[in-house]
């Protein structure tokens, strides 16, 4: 009999004591009688292994889980470090972001026909504590489209209070962007170019859930169109008139028989639209002033945008399929009463004359035939 000594790099680590009969004769052969040795030899190896890594193990693994538990995100995306943004306030402002030049991942399978279908970055931005439990409820639900979404950016445009935490183990990625400033032209700022990867971008309401289907619907129409389209829903439909203003509806002072009007607004409460307009956007140093001045006006110099750059096309509506509506989170009739209908109404007339400067006397006149 003889002791066998296992020890770990560690000076306290333990001592395993073994004792194997060895015997002149063996009934085994002795080359199996070696491979059992060694296949012994090789488990009291690992678990020395695992012993004398334990405590490391133990750091490494409570590191990792106590930021990507409180952040929401995977391993697998190369992270910046935790950033500290604004200096001064609380720690729960920090946050790990990912890393990378954008790239183009997927094509749409609209003709070749081929599984992989072209995914697109949702864009929510919120700022009101009263609206958090209506991200608790649709942030895990986006989560689970991995085959739709390919990230979930949501901007946090309040500084005083903490940002909600994400939802952890969802299929999708999903990162919090603390905003220097309470701004709509966030949705079309820098970290959205930055943090995104996709040619689409869709910009949803924090008090709207989209279900799967829906979103295809909507990628998919603006992919048939090309990615110069921006497409939204019917209920979000606006219309400019050169002196009338805005209505939600087109009025029927406006209707001439023979010259069909068409809506050409949509809202970011349910939108897709190219990453160019995002670019586009973001070097327009009037439009984003006015924006910060205007509230609830960043749709209609969006859709001006599109306008000047397509010899004036409308956006392109769907209706809500019938078999997975969207869902309204806010309750009916409240969504243009935030603020008071008449205030908002005021604002987007101010707004269509604005972008009658900037883009010209003609932005609002119907697309000329060829």
């Amino acid at each position: 009999m003889f002791p066998v000594r296992l020890r770990t790099n560690r000076k306290d680590g333990p001592v395993i004591g073994i004792e194997i009969p060895v015997t002149s004769r063996s009934s085994k052969p002795k080359k199996q009688r070696n491979l059992t040795l060694k296949i012994f030899f090789s488990v009291l190896a690992v678990i020395g292994l695992f012993v004398a890594s334990k405590d490391l193990y133990l750091i490494i693994s409570t590191v990792f889980i106590k930021n990507h538990i409180q952040h929401g995100v995977k391993s697998v995306i190369p992270q910046e470090k935790m950033q500290v943004r604004f200096p001064g306030l609380p720690p729960c402002f920090e946050t790990v972001l990912p890393i990378g030049p954008y790239e183009t991942l997927e094509k749409d399978d609209l003709l070749t026909g081929l599984p992989m279908r072209e995914r697109t970055t949702v864009v929510i931005m919120s700022s009101s504590l009263k609206n958090v439990e209506y991200l608790q409820k649709i942030l895990p639900l986006y989560g689970g489209m991995p085959g739709t979404l390919d990230r979930i950016l949501l901007l946090w445009n309040n500084q005083k209070d903490c940002p909600p935490e994400l939802p952890v183990h969802t299929k999708v990625d999903m990162f919090v962007i603390p905003q220097s400033k309470n701004s709509p032209n966030n949705r079309m700022g820098e970290d959205v170019l930055k943090y995104s990867r996709t040619r689409s971008i869709l910009y949803v309401s924090d008090d709207v859930f989209l279900p799967n289907i829906y979103v295809r619907t909507l990628l998919y129409k603006w992919v048939e169109k090309g990615p110069d389209s921006i497409v939204g829903d019917l209920a979000d439909r606006g219309y400019a008139h050169p002196t009338g203003g805005y209505s939600a509806l087109i009025p029927k002072m406006f209707k001439v028989k023979g010259k069909p009007k068409k809506h050409n607004i949509v809202s970011t409460r349910s939108m897709v639209l190219g990453r160019k307009w995002v670019e586009s956007y973001k070097n327009l140093p009037d439009v984003r002033s006015f924006v910060d001045a205007e509230t609830g006006c960043q749709s209609i110099m969006l859709s001006a945008l599109v306008r000047k750059n397509t010899g004036r096309n409308d956006p392109i509506f769907i209706t809500n399929p019938n078999e997975h509506p969207r869902e309204d989170l806010l309750p009916a009739g409240l969504y243009d009463q935030k603020e008071g209908a008449d205030i908002l109404d005021g604002r987007r007339n101010r707004c269509v004359f604005r972008a009658m400067d900037i883009f010209g006397k003609n932005i609002w006149d119907p697309k000329e035939k060829k």
